[in-house]
């Protein structure tokens, strides 16, 4: 009985956490595969972009229309994707000069 009420109390917390919030906390990551991509072509870059791009908002989450916590996601989602530019830039300048595995052609973004 305590062990449902828990499960359920937590779930209303989940429902009742603004997701903006839930999604700036701490310790979120996500990686972000380019394996299957060209990007010395200007179409894996899109590509490639627009998977950063959400990963970004995985990570930092979406606006809320609530100012303060639409001020969070904006600011960790603004820092976010300046990471990921640079992890971007430089795989786009190592790719095709360094052999890698598949798994290893990622970048991960981590809130901290």
């Amino acid at each position: 009985m305590t062990k449902t009420f828990a499960t359920a109390a937590l779930a209303l917390a989940a429902i009742a956490l603004p997701l903006g919030a839930a999604h700036a906390s701490e310790g979120r990551s996500v990686s972000i595969s380019y394996a299957d991509l060209d990007l010395s072509s200007q179409a894996g870059q899109e590509i490639f972009d627009r998977r950063i791009e959400r990963a970004v908002q995985a990570v930092c989450g979406t606006m809320q229309g609530r100012p303060s916590l639409d001020a969070a996601v904006r600011k960790c989602q603004q820092e976010t994707q300046v990471s990921a530019n640079k992890s971007r830039d430089l795989a786009i300048a190592n790719y095709g000069r360094t052999q890698l595995a598949g798994a290893d052609r990622e970048i991960r973004l981590v809130i901290r």
